[in-house]
């Protein structure tokens, strides 16, 4: 597996796309760099290209725009995905590359929060982080530690068969999850992690971009975790059915007669709403079966 492809989506990054360039070039000089321009606004480009680096320009924003253009339209043995403002050590490549190469996982993760420096990811960042990475454990049943690191190593096999939706920064959570859900194998790499340069800020939105991680994480549930998810909604459903359905059938038993009937139609609409998310669990889960097999069979196929 010598044919390594890196590839670095940009968005404004021409005051450190150079030395990030040059950094992975002294440590893989047998890797192809890829910079995929998204749609900057500055030299970025025009610098990538003057450091000989191929440049693929991406048009729609979003850091998941720029990645699925690079795995769409390269082929390579492995695929290095790194960012371009310079905070991810390059040396620190050759760990996540060796589970691979011995073909011990299928995707190798950098995880920071273990050795990034102190100004590298502020409060609201890190506490959004933890929580988001909280949920996953808690609904995918891992153990992960960091699920938003943008420095990976994916195999050809799992680039070319993940089904990737996601447009922005929570392509990172679901490449994390698509991997785990079609039986690939993730392994996490504590990695340092630097402060961003100066005159490069961040991208980031917290409050946007985590709400957009949470309904990534909370769209793959539905689709691979439907016995899960529906009767969850069903639960919390058939709770406040109760809340409001209880009294109105104490008052019924004592007098015989309904007086609030509008607590009366709101549970038996709730109760009817809990009912049809159970079956809908189901259903879907029934489906998911069956797209199961055919992927399965697919696979199979092309091996």
């Amino acid at each position: 597996m010598s044919d390594i492809a890196i590839i670095i989506p940009c968005y404004n990054e021409e005051k450190t796309i150079a030395k990030v360039i040059a950094d992975f070039r002294k440590e893989l000089p047998e890797a192809r760099i890829v910079v995929v321009d998204n749609a900057s606004s500055d030299a970025t480009a025009k610098i990538a290209a003057a450091e000989n680096a191929l440049v693929l320009h991406e048009p729609r924003r979003g850091k998941g725009s720029a990645l699925k253009n690079a795995f769409r339209n390269l082929d390579a043995d492995i695929y290095i995905m790194t960012d371009g403002d310079d905070t991810y050590p390059a040396e620190e490549v050759h760990k996540l590359l060796k589970p691979i190469i011995a073909g011990e996982a299928d995707m190798t993760v950098g995880t920071r929060l273990k050795d990034a420096e102190k100004e590298s990811l502020k409060l609201l960042n890190n506490i959004g982080n933890r929580i988001i990475i909280t949920l996953i454990n808690l609904f995918f049943g891992t153990g992960l530690t960091d699920a938003l690191s943008g420095y990976r190593i994916l195999t050809e096999e799992l680039a070319k068969n993940l089904p990737l939706f996601s447009r922005g920064f929570e392509i990172e959570t679901e490449l994390t999850l698509q991997t785990l859900e079609k039986g690939f194998r993730l392994k996490e790499i504590p990695i340092k992690y630097r402060a961003r340069h100066k005159e490069s800020p961040s991208k980031l939105k917290p409050f946007r971009d985590g709400y957009k991680i949470i309904l990534t994480i909370g769209s793959i549930m539905r689709d691979s975790r439907p016995m899960l998810f529906f009767p969850a909604i069903s639960l919390a459903l058939l709770a406040l059915s109760l809340i409001w359905g209880v009294p109105v059938v104490r008052e019924y038993l004592e007098f015989k007669y309904v007086y609030r009937l509008p607590s009366a139609i709101l549970s038996s609409a709730l109760f009817i709403l809990s009912l049809l998310f159970f079956i809908a669990g189901f259903i879907v889960h029934t489906i998911d079966k069956r797209f199961d097999e055919i992927y399965f069979m697919l696979r199979r196929k092309k091996k």
